[in-house]
């Protein structure tokens, strides 16, 4: 096939096909890059696939100038997954402060995706960033096991220096005692919304609640879904001793069992006198009938 060109020739005679491409300048492009980062929802706990985080990256890649203004949106949430990443972003933090303004949410993470692994480096992180993240707002960790003598006693009260953080997500984690997450809950002064998602313990021993920290007071949000027992009863205690407006919780097949009604009664009673918003999550695969959902 032959190709063909149109040629437009100017009053000068010269082709159009010599005349430089049109660009917009570049306070515009950025301005548009602005306006996608600004409908990036951080909130979600998967961005994989969201429209917006991949229109970012593909503005990254046009040129010199796109990328250095993406690169500053698209570390609105960074992903920490070893102690590595921690002194990389402490560093980057020392090169660039005005991404210390950036960073929004923080993602600790095991070191393989979806797969609980050692979390070694939360304590790092409290430590080593402490002070340095004055707008961090979220705080998620997955993906992680979380055993003890992995965080010092003195790294939780580095927590309360990121006195911004409003919301605090545990996703697939398993903790190897309740102190460990009560401490967490506690050392975040300005903690309002809390979201536990398949949260295991693996200390099978009681706990005596006078021994655990809990400094909730401010919280409004919480997510309860299929967490263990002696995770569920520490939750308790903390919607006792906050005023919650909204309360979401995972029913399943052992919700039928006495001992998770009497908790999940625990945690109802608890919050009674405040909640406006009570969402009941029940798994597909549930064997939860309607006349259990209406007693619960």
């Amino acid at each position: 096939m032959e190709e063909c060109a149109s040629t437009v020739t100017t009053a000068s005679g010269a082709s159009s096909q010599d005349d430089p491409a049109s660009r917009l300048p570049t306070e515009i492009c950025g301005r548009i890059i602005d306006h996608v980062a600004a409908g990036l929802d951080l909130g979600y706990r998967n961005l994989v696939g969201n429209q917006d985080l991949l229109a970012l990256q593909s503005c990254a890649l046009v040129c010199r100038d796109w990328y250095f203004h993406t690169w500053y949106h698209l570390r609105r949430r960074v992903t920490l997954r070893d102690r590595n990443d921690v002194r990389s972003l402490s560093r980057t933090l020392r090169e660039r402060p005005r991404l210390r303004g950036v960073v929004q949410q923080v993602v600790i993470s095991g070191h393989t995706p979806r797969q609980r692994s050692l979390m070694q480096h939360l304590g790092t992180f409290a430590a080593m960033l402490a002070g340095k993240l004055p707008e961090l707002l979220m705080i998620t960790i997955q993906d992680a096991e979380w055993t003890i003598g992995l965080m010092r006693v003195e790294d939780f009260g580095y927590l309360a220096a990121f006195h911004l953080v409003h919301t605090l997500t545990i996703f697939e984690v398993t903790v190897s005692s309740i102190a460990q997450l009560a401490r967490l809950i506690s050392a975040l002064p300005a903690l309002r919304e809390l979201y536990c998602y398949n949260v295991a313990c693996s200390q099978k021993h009681p706990v005596s609640p006078v021994s655990l920290p809990l400094n909730s007071a401010s919280l409004e949000v919480l997510e309860v879904r299929w967490v263990a027992p002696a995770v569920e009863d520490l939750l308790v205690r903390v919607s006792q001793a906050s005023r919650l407006r909204k309360l979401y919780f995972g029913v399943d097949g052992e919700g039928t069992s006495s001992s998770a009604g009497s908790r999940t009664q625990a945690l109802l009673d608890a919050s009674a006198a405040s909640v406006e918003v009570l969402v009941l999550w029940i798994a597909p695969a549930s064997s939860v009938d309607s006349h259990t959902v209406d007693s619960t």
